[in-house]
């Protein structure tokens, strides 16, 4: 079964307290339109009748939670990520800091790269009672956050930021009653970080078992992109441990797996960088780390 974002969960909700049925443009009905279809189809057909009504006075009410909700989720469907942040700042510091709205601000703080920022409010989300349906989306950002936290600016790794994206990490494996493979592969990067190659050799392998038969892949050939991504994790780990013969091997069946020229590109530029590791910053755009992000946002 495919996960519901966060955001749509939260329209959904709001939709369930007022069923009375909406005129034309209400808020009641915008948020109908989110909820059944996603943003990514919504937004389009939304945004003008959305940009049209006038946002509700009342920041405590649950008019003011929808457009709020609505016209932060649509700015970031648009890869608005900045107007996005700054809109959610300014509403929240006059109005309630609703756990939801909170989840939605660290989602744009985090695609921006604003890991410290994106930290502290998916754990102010978690702290304020976020769902718990919502919350495995939150732990397996939080984990990205903190590792790229952990290997920061070329030092060496911090042992502390690593044992958060370690924590956060397994609460989003154990969390899910059947995760996608990426969370596996999420934890594997943790491990390999700590320079526990075994544990991540075998997470890896067991992502690329779940992966054959994974049924929440939103189209058929996420599957194969997503085991070339987990190959080149694997390839590189063995690499790293010494078996270099096994990781080079690898390394190239993940090229020639990927589906598509802009992946084989990505993942030749990372095989190069492992065989021949440059410096940490060169290396985070070849290789830029898991990112989880939900559904329709």
């Amino acid at each position: 079964m495919k996960a519901r974002s966060p955001t749509i969960l939260l329209l959904a909700g709001m939709a369930a307290a007022n069923p009375s049925p909406a005129a034309d443009g209400s808020l009641e009905l915008l948020a109908d339109i989110a909820r059944r279809q996603g943003f990514g189809r919504a937004c389009p057909q939304i945004g003008p009748r959305l940009e049209a009504l006038e946002e509700p006075g009342d920041a405590t009410g649950k008019d003011w939670r929808a457009y709020v909700t609505l016209k932060a989720g649509c700015l970031l469907e648009a890869r608005r990520d900045a107007e996005a942040i700054a809109f959610l700042e300014a509403r929240l510091a006059r109005g309630g800091r609703a756990p939801q709205l909170l989840e939605i601000l660290g989602t744009g703080q985090f695609r921006s790269g604003l890991d410290a920022q994106a930290i502290a409010s998916f754990e102010e989300a978690l702290a304020k009672g976020l769902p718990e349906r919502t919350r495995p989306n939150v732990y397996s950002k939080l984990a990205t956050a903190y590792l790229k936290q952990a290997s920061a600016n070329g030092q060496p790794a911090d042992p502390a930021a690593l044992a958060q994206a370690e924590r956060y990490a397994r609460l989003a494996l154990d969390s899910t009653r059947e995760p996608a493979p990426a969370v596996y592969s999420q934890l594997a990067l943790v491990k390999s970080a700590q320079q526990k190659h075994d544990e991540a050799i075998e997470l890896l392998e067991e992502a690329l078992e779940k992966n054959a038969t994974y049924e929440g892949w939103p189209s058929p050939g996420v599957r194969k992109v997503m085991d070339a991504q987990f190959l080149m994790s694997l390839g590189q780990v063995h690499y790293r441990k010494g078996e270099k013969e096994r990781g080079r091997l690898l390394m190239d069946a993940a090229v020639e797996t990927a589906p598509s020229e802009s992946q084989k590109n990505v993942l030749d530029s990372i095989r190069d960088s492992t065989l021949d590791p440059r410096p940490a910053e060169q290396l985070q755009k070849a290789m830029p780390p898991f990112v989880p992000l939900d559904k329709g946002v």
